[in-house]
């Protein structure tokens, strides 16, 4: 392109808005639904005139802000005014109201936004008595929006609404099972998001929040479940363990380094409690994992299962459950002797009662309390 050259105008949406000249286009998608063939999210000014694939014309556009911004606006009006060429009309009143807010938000008019958000949560309401419970995304991308904006206040508030009207009664039903899981989720944004300074509006978003888990545990997702535990600890003001157990860790380090390296290492019970919960934490766990293997599992390489047993079956907890995983892991002894099924079984006991779901099971973990329990018994 030459220095002089006036870049080209992106091709109109498929609802007609003309990017002007100088937008920049962040992707294209073909507008013909038996096609869906579009280009990848990348800073274009140039998007093709047609379909490569199948030769629809007028390709129409992602575009970067604040251009998308004003398209999402002739596509609402678009819906709204009942186009048929994208989406349900029904939804697109929540999405105007969102879109709204978005705006009021962009210009500085925030004293808007609360009659914004009533009326967001009186139609979402109504769909849900009406039987079309499909609009809870838009709540969900509203506190987003609120909290990218600073308006915690307006979010905490939004939560509590959104508490009071969500059913959970029947959560193998599709939609009041996604909106529980939106809502467990929005709930988590803001506790982790929002500053400090908003003592009072966290402090009520997280006795919501500590109700709301255990009456949806069995379908919250593994990262509902993994933040859920570390707001246990940072909520109640207890440091995460993972600092302490890294000192732990060092330290036991040292004192191998000055031993023979054979026979029952020692202090068993806290390396397999540190070994549980790094296993439990999964990928938020900050331990370094290398300092688990030196410390936890290698020195195990030549311990029997019966010793280990010895060792953490009177314990219990989270020891119990990292003995089972060093088990696991190592995978040198026999997982039918006696010994090895005490440890793999008390583990799995102990890990269930810290009330995580299913989902946080591997497939052998879960076949083996199926043949000890039965089917839909964790």
């Amino acid at each position: 392109m030459g220095l002089f050259t006036r870049r080209k105008a992106p091709p109109p949406t498929r609802h007609g808005y003309q990017p002007p000249p100088g937008a920049l286009c962040l992707g294209w998608i073909c507008p013909f639904d038996g096609c869906g063939h579009g280009g990848p999210d990348a800073p274009s000014d140039r998007p093709p005139r047609t379909c490569p694939e199948c030769g629809t014309p007028v390709v129409t556009s992602r575009l970067a802000e604040p251009w998308q911004h004003e398209a999402r606006r002739v596509e609402l009006d678009a819906r709204l005014n009942g186009s048929p060429a994208y989406g349900d009309p029904d939804r697109a009143h929540a999405e105007n109201l969102v879109w709204t807010a978005d705006d009021a938000l962009r210009t500085g008019r925030t004293a808007r936004i609360p009659a914004i958000a009533a009326r967001l949560a009186d139609l979402i309401d109504a769909g849900r008595a009406a039987g079309r419970p499909h609009d809870h995304d838009q709540l969900f991308q509203f506190v987003r929006l609120l909290g990218a904006a600073g308006e915690w206040s307006l979010a905490a508030d939004v939560l509590h609404r959104w508490r009071r009207a969500v059913r959970h009664d029947d959560l193998e039903d599709n939609d009041q099972r996604t909106e529980a899981r939106m809502l467990a989720s929005s709930l988590i944004h803001l506790l982790e998001e929002a500053p400090a300074s908003f003592t009072s509006e966290r402090q009520s978003v997280w006795e919501v929040l500590r109700e709301f888990v255990p009456v949806i545990e069995s379908v919250t997702t593994a990262d509902i479940d993994r933040s859920w535990k570390r707001l246990r600890h940072s909520m109640a003001g207890r440091r995460d363990p993972d600092a302490a157990d890294a000192g732990e860790l060092a330290r036991l380090a040292a004192l191998d380094a000055a031993r023979p390296a054979r026979g029952m290492p020692p202090q068993t019970p806290l390396r397999m409690e540190i070994l549980g919960r790094h296993t439990a934490k999964g990928p938020d766990s900050t331990l370094d994992t290398m300092h688990i293997w030196t410390v936890c599992l290698q020195p195990y390489l030549n311990v029997t299962p019966e010793d280990l047993a010895e060792a953490v079956l009177p314990v219990g907890g989270w020891a119990v459950y990292g003995a089972s995983r060093c088990l696991r892991e190592l995978g040198t002894h026999d997982e039918n002797g006696p010994a090895y099924g005490a440890v793999w079984d008390a583990g799995l006991e102990f890990y269930r009662s810290t009330g995580v779901s299913t989902a946080h099971l591997s497939f052998h973990d879960h076949q083996r309390w199926i043949q000890r329990h039965g089917p839909d018994s964790w």
